[in-house]
């Protein structure tokens, strides 16, 4: 694990495959296939590349442009008992593990890039969400090559693409405020991309409006 805290601190991120037991994994698979409330969710935001404005990267998106993106969440998957037993149990304390004792409360999204050539997120910070995050993938394919739906990262003038292959978990430190963004998952890939997602506050702070008008969200200590 000192391993993984070192990573967390340098790289902004850690990559755990095979994280969950076999029998966990395929149960919470299960769970999140099996959701029914899916909505889409299309965002638009105007201003938000000003709130962003990267003066030392001129690759990432101007002022002038919006910021989109387009998933599928399901507050059903989230609140599932099992799910959250799940974080709680294995996500919880390995984030703890690499963050420290700064954790609070935590915001949770099943969501959904369907194999549909629409679904991606563009280029942003999540800084502003949390300080501590994560990705628990729930996919069942071992992901191909140009399937799309890869968690792109800015990091040292790089770019590194992360599959979402079954049963990885990323934790990620938004304190570090890498660029990010997930291209389109492709018609021709063979699944969904699926995931629960997190982000985490710094302990003692209070709860960000934006997180108390979602409803696909569930959000725990």
């Amino acid at each position: 694990m000192l391993d993984h805290k070192k990573e967390y601190q340098k790289n902004g991120f850690v990559i755990i495959d095979d994280f969950l037991p076999k029998d966990v994994y395929a149960k919470m698979v299960k769970i999140f296939n099996a959701g029914k409330d899916f909505v889409e969710i299309n965002q638009t935001r105007e201003e938000r590349y000003k709130l962003w404005e990267t003066f030392d990267d001129e690759r990432f998106p101007a002022t002038t442009e919006d910021y989109i993106a387009n998933f599928w969440s399901s507050h059903e998957v989230v609140t599932d008992d099992y799910v959250s037993e799940v974080f709680n149990k294995y996500i919880r304390p390995v984030l703890k593990e690499v963050h420290g004792d700064t954790l609070g409360q935590f915001r949770h999204q099943a969501t959904k890039m369907k194999s549909n050539n629409e679904d991606f997120i563009r280029a942003h910070y999540d800084d502003y969400v949390g300080e501590a995050g994560y990705i628990l993938y729930l996919t069942k394919e071992l992901w191909k090559y140009d399937w799309g739906g890869q968690l792109q990262v800015s990091s040292g003038g790089e770019i590194l693409s992360i599959f979402p292959d079954p049963n990885r978990l990323i934790l990620i430190n938004h304190s570090l405020r890498q660029s990010h963004w997930v291209n389109p998952t492709c018609s021709f890939a063979k699944e969904d991309r699926n995931n629960i997602i997190g982000f985490c506050l710094p302990k003692d702070s209070p709860l960000p409006e934006t997180w108390k008008k979602r409803r696909d969200i569930k959000i725990s200590h």
